[in-house]
């Protein structure tokens, strides 16, 4: 099936269940899904469906640049620090015996464009979450708690959706942070967080795997995900090890390892070997973009015959982030790479923006703003990486060089970067101390949510979030989407839900009729008080006595102008209602009663504007 230029697969419900609990609900949603998955193409489908006011946020500048959006810490403002519950820079208030003064204001200071975004904020979409501190999270809550005013309400009353595997790469944490943390919190897992702990959101697992189609290298990597190997296992594994095999020989192949200093090692000796000229290619970044976002070398040393992986995938599917390929040519005429299918490739330099998010007052909505661009080749030297950086590509040969392996989720994230068993090579025999996962990982885990479970979650959900947003739009005054709002809940709803939803309309009809009336009775009133203080033979009045009936003049003046608006809406909704669905109003007599009420309305400002001209001409006599 195709949507808004996405191929969505009919065959993968949870992906289905994801997409409606963020359209048509409030729920707080974890989506998770083992490697390959499809949990950046759910984040992409979003970003193009959705129409809530969306903010994308990510633990790390690069995670950032790659999901569009910004980091968390430069979005909130947030300084890196160890926070805890309880902590002094979060508080609201002051106990009279403490000497530091100091309150949130004082450490958390927004601009007015930054709070009508975080105040009209909708949806908060938190990418890699598996790599986010639970303190973190819960400073999150905190500010939009705080700045939305919503002080009782988890993360201010933002829907949020948390999207990462948390079997994969965990949160960094140093003994000394986890020496504070972990006299608070059981973990340094973001499910630790208060606010998890506290509302548990809804857990959907995405199961339909489309990197490996391998069904037995997918049911390994899934016993490796969950830390549950056999002997046999370790030994099929262990059948990938080729003792004394020379990267040399093994073309086109990608080494994962754990350290920085191993990969560096590795690709600086790999190109001193190539016997020539050594270019360099220098980015062109303009505006505001930090260094530590840079998504590709800021200067890309390269050689011919130069093994090299793609940043970006390409718009006419060639090739994707993550494809290896080598340099076959550099020249004036421009770079080439081949393809190990043997398509050559004219690489082109590439743009990367820097995204900040902007508040647009006249649209009540929030808008992406580029600040800054980062140009360069969308390659880099690929004789190996880290598993660290890998998480999210996909590669057909890698060399996974794991003897170091060191932190929970690390071999499964590197192996499962691999399309197939035949293309996984080992540069050390692995044994079982080297495959970690963390037990509370594996406890988190059994807290999926059960598909019938979702589908009574959604179908509440549908019905709180449409009579939210309704209610919302009503009390701002936005007659109009306050109706699209309830006839979306009539369409999408059944049984209590539907009757809710009517009844919520109802509400607001009978209260639109009730404010009409008390309205247009205080048009004759205020009428006659000016007609008699503006005759010619009435007794001098007072100035200011007058001054405020005028003002009382134009409020009401005003007050009709808005109650049009208001009671033309209820009229709409009703003939929707009976146009679309067959349905009227709980209390019949209203549809009739709006319309008179709409014509009464319009004979008010008739009367006003008469009253006023009147007014005038006594004056000039």
């Amino acid at each position: 099936m195709l949507l808004n230029s996405f191929s969505l697969d009919a065959d993968n419900p949870e992906f289905r269940y994801a997409v409606d609990f963020v359209m048509h609900t409030n729920r707080m949603l974890y989506l998770t899904g083992k490697a390959g998955t499809g949990k950046t193409t759910f984040l992409k489908y979003l970003k193009t469906v959705c129409n809530k006011n969306m903010v994308v946020l990510a633990p790390t500048g690069v995670a950032a640049v790659n999901a569009g959006g910004q980091t968390i810490h430069s979005f909130f403002n947030i300084k890196p620090s160890v926070y805890v519950p309880g902590d002094k820079r979060l508080r609201t208030r002051i106990p009279p015996e403490d000497p530091d003064k100091s309150i949130i204001n004082d450490h958390f200071r927004y601009h007015r464009d930054k709070l009508d975004i975080i105040r009209g904020l909708e949806l908060l979409v938190i990418d890699e979450i598996s790599m986010v501190r639970c303190d973190l999270l819960d400073v999150v809550d905190r500010l939009l708690r705080v700045f939305r005013k919503r002080e009782f309400t988890p993360f201010g009353g933002v829907q949020v959706v948390l999207i990462g595997d948390s079997f994969q790469l965990p949160p960094i944490v140093n003994q000394d942070d986890w020496s504070i943390l972990g006299q608070f919190y059981t973990s340094p897992f973001f499910f630790s967080a208060r606010v998890i702990q506290d509302m548990k959101p809804v857990y959907i697992e995405l199961k339909k795997i489309y990197r490996q189609t391998d069904q037995d290298f997918i049911d390994l990597l899934n016993r490796i995900r969950v830390n549950s190997l056999g002997p046999e296992d370790l030994t099929l594994l262990n059948s990938r090890y080729l003792h004394g095999f020379s990267p040399e020989e093994e073309e086109d192949y990608i080494i994962l390892a754990t350290h920085n200093r191993m990969v560096e090692e590795t690709n600086e000796k790999r190109l001193r070997e190539i016997d020539e000229p050594l270019m360099r290619f220098e980015a062109v970044v303009e505006g505001t973009f930090p260094e530590n976002s840079f998504p590709a070398d800021a200067i890309l040393k390269l050689k011919e015959g130069a093994q090299v992986m793609f940043l970006r995938n390409d718009r006419n599917k060639r090739f994707y982030n993550g494809k290896i390929g080598h340099v076959i040519e550099i020249s004036e005429e421009g770079l080439f790479v081949e393809l190990p299918e043997g398509d050559i490739i004219a690489v082109e330099r590439e743009e990367w923006g820097n995204i900040r998010y902007s508040w647009d007052s006249k649209e009540s909505k929030v808008v992406e703003e580029t600040i800054g661009t980062f140009v360069q080749y969308p390659l880099k030297l690929a004789w190996a990486i880290t598993v660290h950086k890998s998480q999210g590509l996909t590669f057909e040969k890698i060399i996974a060089d794991l003897e170091e392996a060191f932190a929970p989720g690390q071999v499964y994230v590197a192996l499962s970067r691999c399309t197939a068993f035949n293309g996984l090579l080992l540069k050390t025999p692995l044994n079982a101390r080297s495959i970690k996962t963390d037990p509370v990982v594996l406890e988190f885990a059994r807290q999926e949510t059960p598909e019938t479970l979702l589908v009574s979650e959604l179908e509440s959900g549908k019905a709180t979030n449409y009579l939210k947003r309704a209610l919302a739009a009503y009390l701002n005054r936005d007659y109009n989407k306050a109706v699209l709002m309830l006839l979306s809940a009539v369409e999408q709803l059944n049984g209590k839900g539907r009757s809710r939803a009517l009844v919520l309309g109802a509400y607001a009809a009978g209260r639109q009729l009730r404010k009409g009336k008390q309205l247009i009775a205080k048009v004759p009133v205020l009428l006659n008080a000016e007609n008699r203080q503006s005759r010619p033979d009435h007794p001098a009045a007072d100035p200011e006595a007058g001054a405020e009936l005028r003002k009382e003049i134009r409020k009401l003046t005003s007050g009709i102008k808005e109650q049009l608006k208001a009671v033309q809406a209820c009229i709409d909704l009703s003939d929707r209602l009976k146009a679309r669905f067959g349905i009227v109003l709980p209390e019949p007599d209203y549809e009739t009663e709006l319309r008179t009420l709409m014509t009464k309305l319009e004979q008010a400002m008739q009367a006003l504007k008469a009253g006023r001209k009147k007014t005038a001409r006594n004056k000039k006599k």
